[in-house]
């Protein structure tokens, strides 16, 4: 009897939560009751620094909007507009959240046209957020930039001090030109084992705050040096 009165209760009890959940899912997906409504944005970065407040006016949506009505491409289209972001991606979320996840460009040095100086990702994108100001300890590119400068700015780090900027020669090697007029001529492959090469001279000999004009590091062979007249 007692098994027979809990099969009975169990069984309306699903039906009660049947039918509850049939019809919050069919008022949702026709745009009516609680659930159709925006009731939360969460926004999730991979920076501390992120503009919060530029994807807010990017979402363009508040809270208590129809939910159907956010046109998520539209979103992510306005989002990548913004300097700096890299990727996005907006969910709706069934329970009437809304959440967007951002991938901010890794900062890893700038590039200048003479005047402004431009924040540098990783992988070679000019961020369009200019500073009239260089930042400190900073490796700084002028001209064309390739799409990876991860293995170059480690490469330099150890003299990044007596760096003013570097520039790319023919699309294929790299030029250092350091704060006191010295032209230091990278070669095309291995850069960075001509690089530990100047930074030893410059450890033992001072190098870098000598009368020169160019350095050549082209030839494997051997170092040329060009002193001012």
């Amino acid at each position: 009897m007692k098994k027979s009165i809990f099969f009975w209760l169990y069984f309306v009890a699903s039906i009660i939560l049947a039918v509850y959940f049939s019809t919050r899912i069919i008022t949702s997906i026709m745009g009516r009751g609680p659930v159709s409504n925006v009731k939360q944005i969460s926004i999730l970065t991979d920076s501390k620094d992120t503009d919060f407040e530029s994807i807010r006016l990017a979402l363009g949506i508040n809270s208590g909007a129809n939910i159907k009505s956010v046109d998520l491409h539209q979103i992510n289209n306005n989002i990548s507009k913004i300097p700096g972001i890299k990727n996005s991606a907006v969910r709706r979320l069934a329970n009437g959240n809304i959440v967007v996840k951002v991938q901010k460009h890794k900062v890893a040095a700038q590039w200048s046209d003479g005047k402004y100086y431009y924040p540098l990702s990783t992988d070679g994108t000019k961020i369009d957020t200019p500073s009239t100001e260089r930042d400190e300890n900073t490796i700084v590119f002028h001209g064309a930039i390739p799409e990876n400068l991860t293995d170059i700015v480690s490469g330099v780090s150890g003299i990044s001090e007596y760096i003013d900027y570097m520039n790319m020669v023919e699309s294929r090697r790299w030029n250092i030109h350091t704060k006191n007029g010295i032209i230091i001529y990278l070669p095309e492959d291995n850069p960075n084992i001509a690089v530990n090469k100047i930074s030893l001279l410059n450890q033992t000999h001072k190098i870098l705050s000598r009368n020169i004009e160019i350095i050549d590091m082209r030839d494997n062979a051997r170092i040329l040096v060009k002193t001012r007249k």
